[in-house]
């Protein structure tokens, strides 16, 4: 219970929930830790809210960037980068927890490598539903590349070791589904304990990039694109997977989209390349590297 904690806090744009944020960081029972500020040039009033923080003793770094990096997932890479510490939490800036939280979650790694703490929804102030991680479900198991194990990543603890997986930092190269790659490249073969003595607020909203629904039909296109790109790395690097379950999962996500375009938009010349794409992925020789 001695172990320094790196605390990755990537923000763009939250100012709104950035305070709650920083009093679930800085208020921990546990106080062994390093606090890692990353502000991805964010248009709101943001740094009012970081700046008296810049001289913090916890505060090991203050990051801000002066041009968006287009991706939350380019800030975990900087700040996987810079950590001491011998386990880390990536902190997302609209989300909080309880004040126990680090020392909860230290308890239960002396037996596990991912500490998954009970997640509450949380939507316009309001506590909604617990939200099922897919890792513990036994029937999304079974076929577990079609599911992101993970739904927020605010709620794990995790060893600093398990980076190892991540040489190449290839999740940090997607906009969409990074954590998805993140969880494959670092997690795959971890073992996961569920901490229900502790509470991670994930919050939601209409417009936030988890939500699939209402987007436009370039969204979807890359949404696509990225999945594609995943699985294909994926099967490239985990020889036990079969070309059935690759195929399945391309399907799927096709299956996702076009459930989601309209009619109009399916007769775009936009809609028509996704399309073919997803014929070619199902005809490629998936032997080749990714």
């Amino acid at each position: 219970m001695n172990s320094l904690v790196s605390i990755i806090l990537p923000n763009y744009n939250h100012a709104a929930f950035l305070q709650d944020r920083l009093d679930s960081i800085f208020n921990q029972s546990y106080q062994n830790f390093e606090v890692i500020i990353l502000d991805d040039a964010s248009t709101d009033h943001s740094l009012e809210l970081l700046n008296p923080y810049k001289n913090n003793p916890k505060v090991s770094h203050f990051i801000i960037n002066e041009n968006n990096s287009g991706s939350p997932f380019k800030q975990w890479e900087k700040g996987l980068e810079l950590i001491k510490g011998d386990f880390i939490w990536i902190a997302e800036s609209d989300d909080f927890c309880d004040l126990n939280f680090l020392e909860s979650q230290l308890e239960c790694l002396d037996a596990s490598d991912v500490a998954v703490a009970k997640t509450i929804a949380f939507v316009k102030d309001k506590s909604k539903s617990e939200v099922s991680h897919p890792i513990f479900s036994e029937e999304k198991q079974k076929d577990s590349i079609l599911y992101c194990p993970i739904l927020n990543v605010s709620c794990l603890l995790f060893k600093t070791s398990l980076l190892d997986g991540t040489k190449d930092n290839f999740y940090s190269s997607f906009k969409i589904i990074g954590d998805r790659v993140f969880y494959f490249e670092c997690f795959r073969n971890a073992a996961f304990i569920f901490n229900a003595k502790t509470l991670n607020y994930f919050r939601q909203s209409d417009s936030s990039i988890s939500k699939l629904d209402y987007r436009d039909l370039r969204y979807y296109s890359k949404y696509f694109k990225e999945h594609c790109q995943f699985i294909s790395y994926a099967k490239a690097t985990d020889k036990a997977m079969t070309n059935k379950a690759y195929k399945r999962y391309v399907s799927r996500f096709y299956n996702r989209v076009s459930n989601r375009v309209s009619f109009k938009q399916k007769r775009s010349l936009e809609y028509l390349n996704l399309y073919f794409l997803y014929k070619l992925k199902l005809s490629l020789n998936l032997n080749k590297k990714y």
